[in-house]
């Protein structure tokens, strides 16, 4: 689920300078997401992890994420 995942979002953010999945117990379905992307710029972080969450809602639909912990950034 972690490949997916980060499949996903680099899909979500092809400009990003950094997008990385962590899967935080090894169990596949608690993880950590780390984007840093432009398109952050100027969003609150609510509007940042809706756009998170967007990008992953096949995966939340189908219950594979238990928990995600979200770290956004805009860049220059």
């Amino acid at each position: 689920m972690r490949e997916k995942i980060q499949e996903l979002l680099e899909t979500a953010f092809p400009e990003a300078d950094q997008v990385k999945v962590i899967d935080r117990t090894g169990g596949g379905d608690h993880f950590e997401v780390i984007v840093h992307d432009a398109s952050f710029n100027g969003l609150s972080r609510i509007e940042q992890h809706k756009l998170i969450y967007a990008a992953l809602d096949e995966p939340w639909k189908q219950g594979n994420i238990h928990e995600l912990r979200i770290n956004t950034k805009g860049t220059q």
